[in-house]
């Protein structure tokens, strides 16, 4: 009977420990990038080595754009409301998204590429 009472009391603790940290993670705010993939470029020969370090930028962008947008995802999957200030974050994520899509796709489009 004791091992059963400690062996219930363990459970409770790990289980309040859990819950405490995954409380703690969604509470953090959530920061979005500074920049995101551009190029001035327009007309212009585009090397081997310059394409694969754009490719690389928007990847990394997009990346981390992604898993912004999944800190959103579990906010919101967890049933909690979004602050007003994370509605706008979130607004702008979209943003930065279709920009960063944007840019690549423009840079693609008016460049010769190796």
């Amino acid at each position: 009977m004791k091992k059963l009472c400690f062996s219930l009391i363990i459970i409770f603790l790990l289980s309040a420990c859990s819950y405490q940290e995954s409380t703690k993670e969604t509470s953090e705010e959530i920061v979005l990038p500074t920049s995101i993939f551009s190029s001035s470029k327009n007309n212009a020969v585009i090397d081997e080595k310059e394409m694969k370090e754009s490719i690389k930028t928007y990847l990394d962008t997009s990346e981390d754009l992604y898993n912004i947008s999944d800190q959103f995802e579990e906010i919101m999957d967890s049933n909690q409301k979004l602050s007003r200030a994370e509605v706008e974050k979130f607004e702008q994520l979209k943003d930065l998204v279709k920009e960063n899509d944007y840019n690549f796709s423009t840079y693609i489009s008016h460049n010769t590429l190796p």
